[in-house]
């Protein structure tokens, strides 16, 4: 009787999901966004401001700051600073289980700060911690995290915990500009410019969503474009 309970809960999640991801597309004012719990806020409701950023999850790209984000999903922001092999840093919070829509998620958003600014944390950070291959994590000293936490959110990572398809992503966003295939790894992007969005879909059905700001997207897609060129002058050879 036990895993009958069971099975038919997973089944109604699932289904839920299914459920959210057909609903139709409702583009909403900015005015209601910032009145709305952020249970409400959906993957797909992407707004362009007059400014060349996006407003999504309730957040403005380049003016919402991590303060406003930690208010908005009530807590639980993990932030630290990551250290490239090339010496690049790059200050990231992390929310664990945030509800949305309601299924939960992970969100993790980047930081707009400079890179003298987070030099300048890496040399106060309270830890660095080695995490192999020449990266580092530094957990930041205090009146670094106030630092943070008055800093705009740059980008939005969304690791859904669904299994998505290409119908669904189709019904939710429509035809992408250009499809981007990753080789190594069998992982499709589904790009979209002028949302400043990057849907990256594995092959199980796994996905991660990518917000940033449209005149930002560029230089989100420059090391995908690279990449494509490469593999096609490989098949060309």
């Amino acid at each position: 009787m036990t895993k009958k309970i069971i099975f038919g809960i997973l089944v109604l999640g699932v289904f839920a999901i299914s459920v959210n991801f057909l609903i139709p597309v409702s583009v909403e004012k900015e005015s209601d966004s910032i009145n709305q719990p952020a249970a409400q806020f959906l993957p797909w409701h992407i707004e362009p401001t007059a400014q060349g950023s996006i407003r999504v999850f309730g957040l403005t790209l380049g003016e919402s700051t991590l303060q406003t984000a930690e208010n908005l999903f009530q807590g639980g922001a993990k932030v630290s600073l990551f250290v490239s092999p090339e010496g690049k840093y790059k200050v990231e919070a992390y929310f664990d289980k945030v509800i949305l829509g309601g299924f939960s998620a992970q969100l993790v958003m980047v930081m707009a700060l400079s890179q003298d600014q987070q030099a300048a944390m890496f040399q106060r950070g309270a830890r660095v911690s080695n995490l192999g291959g020449g990266r580092k994590k530094v957990t930041l000293a205090g009146e670094d995290l106030q630092t943070v936490f008055a800093a705009p959110v740059a980008s939005i990572a969304y690791l859904t915990r669904a299994r998505l398809d290409d119908e669904l992503l189709l019904k939710r966003f429509g035809e992408p500009a250009q499809r981007i295939r990753e080789p190594e790894n069998n992982t499709m992007h589904w790009l979209y410019p002028e949302l400043g969005l990057d849907i990256a879909l594995s092959d199980k059905g796994r996905a991660v969503l990518q917000y940033v700001s449209p005149k930002e997207f560029s230089g989100l897609m420059a090391p995908l474009l690279e990449q494509d060129l490469q593999q096609e002058s490989l098949e060309i050879n």
